[in-house]
């Protein structure tokens, strides 16, 4: 039996994350030692292991890596067929989110990001094929 989608929990590590969405900003860690962007967050970079660490705002433009679609509904109001891809970001980080394309992804292909309002005061970000 499928039960209702959750919602992202608020941990401190992704906290500045979630909050960013909602100002409609795709904000990532960063080591302030090495100047690596990262995700997931953690409490470590994991290049140097160094503790001295921020957040920047990312463009939000990188290439799809790979894409699944999904034909089963897991969450009651999930709407089927759906697709999830892996995005490299141009800034080095590599994300998996909702595809909010209204075609298939491409490979190789440019992207974009855009943000969802998924519930009250939750908004999620989500890529599709950069427009012109």
């Amino acid at each position: 039996m499928s039960t209702a989608r959750p919602l992202p929990l608020r941990h401190p590590e992704d906290r500045e994350h979630l909050d960013g969405a909602v100002r409609g900003e795709l904000r990532i860690p960063v080591c302030h030692t090495c100047g690596q962007e990262f995700w997931p967050p953690g409490p470590v970079c994991p290049r140097d292991f160094g503790r001295d660490l921020g957040w920047v705002t990312d463009r939000g433009t990188g290439t799809v890596n790979a894409w699944v679609r999904f034909h089963k509904q897991y969450f009651t109001g999930d709407v089927v067929p759906y697709t999830v891809v892996q995005v490299d970001l141009d800034s080095g980080p590599r994300l998996t989110t909702t595809w909010a394309g209204g075609t298939d992804p491409e490979i190789g292909g440019p992207v974009a990001v855009s943000f969802r309002a998924v519930d009250d005061g939750v908004v999620l970000p989500e890529f599709g094929p950069v427009t012109t």
